[in-house]
């Protein structure tokens, strides 16, 4: 049996965040990952705003191209594009990027491990106990829950789930060169969601991660939507099937136990517009590595101590995430018409400005609030929930 000072469940983002940060504190970390590759299968879009990476020292060669506009398009055609150099979205190389991270938390002396599959986790007095496949046991003073939006574990845990859920689905593939990020929208396409077309450069060769979001049947609607862009873009997208995940919408009951954390999207830490979860993942890793730093040197690690990462994460991204499910419960209710209005408005107005001086790719509160109280957004918004 070993044991350690962290167990980290899960080597996404998130939880090797925490890994890195506990591990350079000089604690024993090991980080327990089911699949057999670090990254892979990659089940995220990998756009993260370039201020990130400084931020967080995130490793910059992961970075396939930077995009500084997109496209929105609605059911009717009608399309306006944004563009600012100010706002940049980064498109990363999920695989290149966990792994990465993995190497900086080894690097500290965390142990990584793959292929290693946790059946069953136990939290107590004394320390963590996790029971692995096939009959292996590990066992640590803290625990830092980072298996992405499965919530078996919570359960186990009592730190309960998320309140919705929206279904995803996306493909990488070849894909014909374009300038910017392509957002559609429309019942027919991804209702009380969106579809993309996010391009990049691999290998010096062009492509695209293709997907949408949306509440049902996201499998089905994926397919109508490929199936278009082959007959608009006359070419051919992979025959693969897409990569299927459920995003959160909104935070579990709790974050934190009595020896326990959990971080990204075990957490329910997701942005509510977009459902992205890469920013607010290593950012709760970096806060619950702070956090635990200091218990464990206190030797304190009781669901009191330890619900100091709640607080924290919440000073932080409440006002965000409140604002974005606000602002998604509002939108996601908007017909196909009033798309099109305020699509048409943004061709006219202020709007594009607007979005140009309050837009954010990692924080979407300030474009939130600054949309709401334009009286002519506000008034095609209230106009589309009455009628």
């Amino acid at each position: 049996m070993h044991r350690y000072d962290v167990l980290v469940v899960g080597a996404g983002p998130a939880g090797l965040m925490a890994a890195r940060g506990l591990a350079r504190a000089g604690h024993g970390v090991v980080v327990l990952e089911e699949h057999a590759d670090i990254g892979y299968p990659v089940h995220c879009t990998g756009l993260l705003g370039t201020d990130a990476f400084e931020e967080l020292r995130l490793p910059r060669h992961t970075i396939l191209s930077v995009a500084r506009s997109a496209a929105f398009r609605a059911a009717s055609g009608r399309s306006i594009l944004i563009a600012s150099e100010d706002v940049s979205a980064a498109v990363i190389d999920r695989g290149a990027f966990d792994a990465a991270l993995a190497g900086e938390a080894r690097a500290f002396g965390a142990v990584v491990r793959t292929g290693t599959r946790v059946t069953r986790i136990d939290a107590g007095d004394h320390g963590v106990r996790a029971t692995l496949a096939p009959s292996e046991t590990v066992e640590a003073r803290a625990l830092v829950l980072a298996c992405g939006a499965s919530y078996r574990f919570n359960r186990q845990l009592g730190l309960g789930v998320p309140r919705a859920f929206v279904q995803s689905a996306q493909l990488e593939t070849r894909f014909a060169s374009t300038d910017h990020v392509e957002v559609r929208l429309g019942r027919d396409v991804a209702p009380k969601g969106f579809a993309w077309i996010v391009p990049f450069a691999r290998d010096g060769r062009p492509h695209a991660r293709l997907g949408l979001m949306c509440e049902t049947r996201a499998a089905a609607r994926f397919a109508a939507f490929t199936a278009a862009v082959q007959t608009e873009r006359g070419i051919d997208v992979a025959s693969a099937s897409p990569r299927l995940k459920i995003l959160p919408l909104g935070p579990v009951s709790r974050t934190f136990g009595s020896r326990v954390l959990a971080v990204g999207d075990a957490a329910g830490l997701v942005k509510p517009t977009t459902g992205g979860g890469i920013y607010y993942g290593l950012l709760s890793g970096c806060l619950a590595a702070d956090v635990l730093d200091d218990c464990l040197r206190r030797d304190t690690l009781d669901a009191d101590a330890l619900a100091a990462y709640e607080s924290r994460w919440k000073a932080r991204l409440g006002p965000e995430m409140r604002a974005g499910l606000a602002f998604r419960s509002i939108v996601s209710r908007l017909n196909d018409r009033a798309i099109d209005a305020i699509l048409e408005l943004a061709s006219v107005d202020g709007l594009v400005p607007l979005l140009r001086q309050t837009a954010n790719f990692n924080w979407h509160r300030d474009a939130a609030l600054a949309l709401l109280r334009h009286a002519p957004f506000r008034h095609i918004v209230l106009s589309s929930l009455w009628s």
